[in-house]
């Protein structure tokens, strides 16, 4: 049972992997999703509405780099590794950057039960991280599984912290920021570390000259459409 769990057919790794990277290349179509992702959960948040707020962690594409940066581990490629950080970085500064405005906008901005939630990591949070990792990895290697992705990034619950931060600076409670802040980064680390072992179990390390073609394909494609 157990090998049979952890078994992929070398093609069916190769189409993962295809999928992933392009999934988690700084596209415009990964922009446009992720700044109408980041308003609609600032908006959540600083409505309370959690309906809202899990509507913009549908539409968020955040969790793709932040898979390839484990799948960049795994075939210990640091080229990959950097690659899927600065799509990752880009996004957080533009989360951060896009929530700080939305609140301007939205004058009567006070810490709803959603934010305070967002306020400080913990160990239930970590745990809830790396068991949505090891769910992600599998999913994206797994065609059959892929159809729980969505309900995937909603458990991780990667944009709402950053978002709050954004939503923080706003109001100027540093300690808010530096605590909204860290549940993502432990958010972060978590599903990182999982995604890294899963895809070890499975396989993925030998493929490590798929993964580099399948960046540099990404690159030119994004080059062509400068």
């Amino acid at each position: 049972m157990r090998l049979k769990l952890l078994t992929i057919p070398i093609e069916d790794r190769k189409v993962s992997v295809e999928r992933l990277m392009g999934e988690s290349s700084p596209k415009a179509e990964f922009f446009l999703l992720l700044v109408l992702a980041i308003i609609i959960v600032t908006l959540g948040l600083l409505m309370g509405n959690l309906s809202i707020i899990i509507i913009g962690m549908l539409v968020a594409p955040l969790l793709s780099p932040i898979l390839s940066v484990a799948m960049g581990i795994v075939v210990a490629d640091v080229k990959v590794i950097g690659w899927a950080a600065r799509t990752l970085m880009l996004a957080t500064i533009l989360i951060v950057g896009i929530s700080l405005i939305v609140a301007f906008f939205f004058p009567d901005r006070f810490m709803t039960d959603e934010l305070a939630a967002r306020s400080s990591a913990s160990l239930a949070g970590m745990i809830v991280a790396v068991a949505s990792g090891v769910a992600a990895a599998f999913a994206f290697s797994k065609s059959d599984l892929s159809a729980t992705i969505p309900g995937i990034a909603v458990a991780v619950s990667l944009l709402p912290p950053i978002a709050a931060t954004g939503v923080g600076l706003s109001m100027g409670d540093w300690t808010f920021v530096v605590g909204s802040f860290s549940v993502f980064l432990v958010n972060l680390v978590g599903v990182v570390l999982a995604a890294t072992v899963v895809f070890s179990l499975l396989g993925f390390h030998p493929l490590r000259r798929k993964v580099e073609e399948t960046i540099e394909k990404e690159e030119k494609d994004l080059n062509a459409t400068a």
